[in-house]
């Protein structure tokens, strides 16, 4: 594996101002975040409700809330945020200047079958989102995806409708989908060939393996919205639901509440559905789930709206004692009778990461996945002299999780790039390099009002490459942030 040739000229310039001082770092401790929705007897949402009205525990002990976001449908419209030439960022923009309004539509490739003779095409899921994308409100910022053996990202976030409509009548499930399941008036037809010793095997494998690779897409969908402000709603439209704990937890640290929605709707010939475990994954994270109607389309505009008001609280959690790597579970109350509140009602410490004996390789795995991860955000801006690439980038230094030791604060950042063609096959070496920081107290300061700003000298570009992904991470707290920079988008000089 190619080694980073041109990549190590560092700088703490001022490009770009990131800090919030209610989240600033904190030696020996971690800052648990939790998104609360309030509702009065009506279940209409509650908009002014205070700091001090909330309190919140952990393993019943109470927590001084030292993070508080209120997050309504009245807040101020953002200019929008206009892209300089040959800029790249791995940040999504807020819509209306709100951290609500980000919904993903998560229609499931791997367990739910698609019946053809549904109206509009091939899926129900996507018929159901079709119905709704019609209604949906101006500022709304939606994007659908398809986890399968591979993700299938039917449309990043957007707010433009007719872009959704037209992204998803194009998509089509995969050839591996399963077929519908079939009713009990044909499964006595059926029996007799699959339910042999040889066939149940083979179906078991293919689960597993269905459910291995529907995790390894969960938690790259994590990654992507984990660097995303306020809460994110994930409408997941299938008739199976499975997910692994570990994916599970990487959905609810990145902020995600999911709303599971059975597409099958009232059918009282379908196999029993897997009620408990959609109630389970909406209690878990925060979401609500949906089962035995028939409005689908209406249940996933009710899961949209839903969240559009609430509320972010936020504690800090010491991470130095063993019991740190237990289940958490939380409370919170608010003082105001007659108010319910929905939240994520756990959350697990993670331990330390074991020190990986390559990690480049561990992370060149992250270079595959088609979205952007976010938990580190980036910008940069790149320039193209004959076949070279020259790259600077500017990244959050907050999310670097940079630990202080004495005077310093130090950490290891690795960054890695690659070059590929338009077939997504990789070309040149893959770059790579440890940053070691230590940073002087004024420094670390500077550098999270502005950012930490890297400078690389130049990258060769190979024969035939279309873009550069480029990747940087913290093993220690296993955060990374990810960007593609499409070569036809930078602009050439002399």
């Amino acid at each position: 594996m190619g080694r980073l040739l041109g990549f190590g000229l560092i700088s703490f310039t001022a490009l770009c101002a990131q800090s919030q001082p209610d989240a600033m770092f904190r030696t020996g401790v971690k800052l648990v975040q939790v998104s609360v929705i309030a509702q009065d007897k009506q279940g209409k949402p509650v908009v002014d409700l205070r700091r001090d009205g909330f309190q919140i525990f952990d393993n019943g002990s109470p927590q001084e809330i030292r993070l508080f976001l209120a997050e309504t449908e009245k807040s101020d419209p953002a200019a929008p945020e206009i892209k300089a030439p040959n800029s790249f960022t791995n940040r999504i923009a807020s819509p209306a200047g709100s951290h609500s309004g980000y919904s993903v539509i998560l229609i499931d490739d791997l367990f739910s079958g698609s019946d053809p003779t549904n109206e509009e095409g091939s899926s129900l899921s996507r018929a159901r989102a079709l119905r709704m994308l019609r209604s949906i409100p101006p500022g709304e910022r939606i994007a659908i995806y398809a986890p399968g053996r591979k993700l299938a990202v039917i449309c990043e976030f957007t707010s433009d409708r007719d872009l959704l409509e037209r992204q998803l009548r194009k998509w089509k499930p995969t050839p591996t989908t399963p077929a519908p399941e079939p009713r009990p008036s044909l499964q006595t037809q059926i029996n007799s060939q699959m339910r042999g010793d040889a066939a149940a095997e083979m179906a078991r494998v293919d689960e597993l393996q269905r459910a291995s690779a529907g995790d390894f897409e969960m938690n790259a969908v994590a990654d992507h919205l984990a660097g995303i402000p306020g809460r994110k709603n994930l409408i997941w439209l299938a008739n199976k639901f499975f997910i692994g704990p570990r994916a599970l937890q990487s959905l609810v640290r990145a902020g995600v509440s999911i709303y599971p929605v059975d597409i099958d709707g009232v059918c009282r010939l379908c196999p029993e559905r897997p009620k408990d475990m959609m109630n389970a994954v909406a209690e878990l994270t925060g979401g609500v789930a949906y089962y035995g109607r028939n409005d689908i389309d209406v249940a996933i505009r009710e899961a949209m709206d839903d969240g559009r008001v609430s509320y972010t609280l936020g504690f800090y959690h010491s991470s130095d004692s063993q019991v740190d790597q237990q289940v958490h579970r939380l409370t919170v109350r608010v003082g105001r009778p007659g108010v319910t509140l929905r939240y994520r009602t756990s959350y697990t410490a993670e331990p330390a990461r074991p020190t990986s004996a390559d990690p480049v390789a561990d992370l060149v795995q992250a270079l595959n996945r088609p979205v952007d991860a976010t938990a580190i955000p980036i910008k940069a801006s790149a320039m193209r002299v004959q076949d070279h690439l020259n790259l600077e980038a500017t990244l959050d230094a907050e999310s670097l999780d940079l630990m202080p030791d004495r005077d310093l604060w130090r950490g290891k950042i690795e960054v890695v790039a690659r070059f590929t063609t338009a077939d997504g096959i990789v070309v040149g070496d893959v770059f790579s390099n440890t940053i070691t920081l230590n940073l002087r107290q004024a420094a670390y300061d500077a550098a999270l009002r502005d950012g930490l700003a890297y400078h690389n000298v130049e990258l060769k570009i190979p024969a035939n490459a279309v873009e550069l992904k480029l990747l940087f991470a913290n093993p220690a707290s296993g955060k990374i942030g990810t960007l593609i920079i499409p070569l036809s988008e930078v602009k050439a000089v002399n």
